[in-house]
């Protein structure tokens, strides 16, 4: 298993337990709370849900051409884009202390930071981490 590859599974991973599940079937008055906003419409954050899903899924195209060795461009390009704006709108938020967040924010950061290398160095991130095939 190559370092990206390892990467997209813990990013599908730790975002469909700790952000997709509770979108979608969470009380809207909780994630208002763990967001910080007013208690909205409940729909949004079940379309945010569904957002996230459709980025999961996104990811989970990248999956196989990585373990076969081909560099998946446009996914690494995409994940970059989405963790990296969230890092940026979790800091910018009032939000952002809250401990919830601030591990949101950890794990955003170590995922864009990941998708980075990867794009810096390619046939690093391709290459298998314990030996033999990737």
């Amino acid at each position: 298993m190559s370092f990206l590859t390892l990467l997209l599974f813990v990013k599908i991973g730790v975002t469909a337990v700790a952000v997709l599940i509770p979108l979608l079937i969470a009380p809207g008055a909780w994630l208002a709370k763990v967001f910080g906003g007013r208690g909205g419409p409940v729909v949004v954050y079940r379309l945010y849900g569904v957002t996230i899903a459709a980025l999961l899924v996104g990811y989970g195209f990248g999956v196989r051409p990585a373990m076969a060795g081909v560099f998946p461009m446009a996914i690494v390009t995409m994940g970059l884009v989405s963790n990296t704006g969230a890092l940026v709108i979790l800091l910018g938020s009032k939000a952002r202390r809250k401990p919830l967040i601030r591990l949101a924010a950890v794990f955003f950061a170590a995922i864009a930071a990941g998708l980075a290398f990867a794009l810096v160095a390619p046939e690093l991130a391709l290459s298998p981490l314990w030996g033999g095939a990737g």
